[in-house]
């Protein structure tokens, strides 16, 4: 028994109600040092946990800036992280549709039970927000708090970027996962790293995908040079070889009826090769807009019908029926009439040589209510699977078929021709499908198709 012990049998009541308080403000005293022991500890913890969410990023961050990882799944790898080291019950990834608009959608999220709603409007974007029990409900925790559905969030929101990361969870009883001011450092640090891997996996994207479409160039530079090549060699062998019998001097090699015969072929070979050398430099003019167009008032129905007049030749000798349905004789358009030729030249030439025999082509003129002007060049040939249609837009390529094979030509055609139309301010659209034909659409805008003038009316384009 120690000295106040012996010294209270004896005490006065006040005096035991001095040694009463004594031992109150000890264990008071006490109380609040294990407090704030508890309080430091937690703390230490906190910062412990901050420290190693942020270092296992950094260390995560460099491991994936190694991978083949998509910019698109690499937002669901850095919210497990998160999720992991930062004891949250659920984290998302937003960005911003455009740059100070406030309006967010959610890329990425862990722990969602349901899809967070698209878009989201916020009233204003703190760069760093939290919410305690002690936050009021109202702009912008209400909203924070909404895209989660969890009443305590950590929000951090990079101003360049637009890009936004939160966490969230669903009490704060436990010490440990309190949400703070200290928390900023974690909250923004996850969102920083997050952003660095992304800029650094997007430009691997689109150094890849530049990669692939030089690659590509390259491949279509190769096929079109042997394309050419091919193409020139064979009208140029057959010019050379005429000419060298034309010039013999033995009289006995050649006759009225050859040298007629001979010459016949050398123009035409000198044709070919004038059309080859035009369509070069046609998509040439049209690659580098250069493009003249000299706009004229025409009837509609007697260019169509000059051209499948023009075409009907190779139509007899391929055996397809060549058609068009009637035009109004009064439709004028305002166009380059030698480029609104070789539109529907090109067209018609193309519907008939992809058109097997007994096939047939119709060429279909439609007026809408406001004047535009629609012209269909339908066909019964092989059409095309969709992704055949891109490629056949794309400048020397060429599909890959017995009658594409077939057939001469540089692959210049349908580029050319959908030069030339959108020159003219008009649009071309292609419908097709294996074993059922094809249908080119060329639609001219309204300003280009006025009923009954074809001469040079005053009013200009």
């Amino acid at each position: 028994m120690n000295t106040r012990s012996r010294s209270a049998v004896g005490a006065s009541p006040g005096q035991l109600e001095r040694e009463l308080a004594y031992y109150q403000r000890e264990c008071n005293d006490l109380g609040a040092r294990l407090l704030r022991l508890q309080e430091e500890q937690s703390q230490a913890f906190r910062e412990a946990r901050r420290s190693r969410t942020l270092t296992k990023l950094i260390r995560e961050a460099h491991r994936l800036a190694d991978t083949v990882i998509g910019p698109a799944d690499l937002g669901d790898t850095i919210l497990e992280i998160v999720v992991d080291n930062a004891m949250c019950d659920r984290a998302a990834l937003l960005v911003e549709e455009a740059p100070g608009s406030r309006v967010f959608r959610v890329t990425h999220a862990i722990g969602l039970r349901e899809k967070a709603p698209s878009p989201i409007m916020l009233p204003s974007v703190p760069d760093f927000f939290f919410t305690t029990a002690q936050t009021r409900i109202e702009p912008p925790a209400y909203e924070l708090t909404g895209i989660l559905q969890l009443p305590y969030v950590l929000w951090a929101y990079d101003r360049t970027t637009g890009y936004a990361l939160m966490i969230g969870n669903r009490s704060e009883a436990n010490v440990n996962r309190a949400f703070e001011a200290g928390d900023q450092e974690l909250i923004e640090g996850g969102l920083s790293v997050y952003i660095d891997v992304l800029a650094r996996k997007q430009a691997e994207h689109e150094l890849r995908r530049a990669m692939r479409a030089a690659e590509q160039a390259d491949e279509a530079k190769a096929t079109f040079l042997a394309t050419l090549s091919h193409e020139l060699r064979t009208p140029l062998n057959s010019i050379i070889g005429l000419a060298d019998i034309m010039s013999s001097k033995r009289p006995s090699a050649l006759t009225v009826q050859r040298s007629g015969t001979y010459a016949a072929e050398i123009a035409g070979s000198g044709r070919h090769l004038l059309r080859l050398i035009n369509d070069i430099l046609d998509y040439s003019g049209i690659a580098r807009g250069h493009l003249a167009i000299q706009p004229e008032w025409i009837r509609l129905e007697h260019s169509v019908g000059a051209a499948i007049r023009a075409a009907q030749g190779m139509a007899e000798q391929r055996g397809v029926t060549l058609s068009m349905s009637p035009v109004d004789s009064a439709v004028g358009i305002l166009v380059d009439s030698l480029r609104f030729r070789q539109i529907l030249d090109n067209l018609i030439g193309n519907a008939i040589k992809f058109t097997p025999q007994d096939g047939k082509v119709i060429i279909d003129v439609e007026i809408g209510a406001d004047k535009s002007i629609e012209i269909l060049v339908k066909d019964t040939g092989i059409g095309m699977r969709p992704e055949d249609i891109a490629i056949a837009m794309e400048p020397f390529r060429q599909l890959d078929n017995a009658l594409t094979r077939k057939t001469a030509g540089t692959g210049l055609g349908l580029p050319i021709t959908k030069g030339l139309v959108e020159a003219h301010g008009g649009s071309l659209a292609i419908e097709s499908e294996p074993g059922r034909g094809t249908i080119v659409r060329v639609m001219f805008p309204a300003a280009l198709g006025t009923p009954g003038r074809t001469g040079n009316p005053a009013t200009k384009r």
